[in-house]
């Protein structure tokens, strides 16, 4: 599909205010330098909990048991303990197959 143009950013952050504001919850612009659309907030206190620049996790402040540190509401997800970065750099990966 490299014939079709991409989608503008500002068609994706208008995109994204528009579910919010239907409600939902995890809504990310994705694929494109954005942080604030592409953060996690808590859907009690609204802290910023998974900040995200394109690939890059810069910061990940959920707890391992999938909790938001500042007010204890459960985040959608499965969640462990988060080490340093993650970002565009290629990481192996093992499929176990049956």
């Amino acid at each position: 599909m490299t014939d079709i143009v991409h989608t503008p950013p500002a068609t994706l952050t208008r995109a994204r205010e528009i579910a919010l504001g239907e409600g939902l919850q995890y809504v990310y612009t994705g694929n494109v330098h954005d942080t604030t659309g592409g953060t996690t907030y808590c859907p009690g206190c609204h802290q910023a909990l998974i900040v995200r620049d394109w690939y890059n996790i810069k910061r990940c402040d959920i707890t391992p048991d999938g909790k938001c540190p500042h007010c204890a509401t459960p985040v959608a997800g499965a969640f462990e303990t988060f080490h340093g970065q993650f970002g565009r750099r290629r990481i192996p990966l093992a499929i176990n197959r049956r």
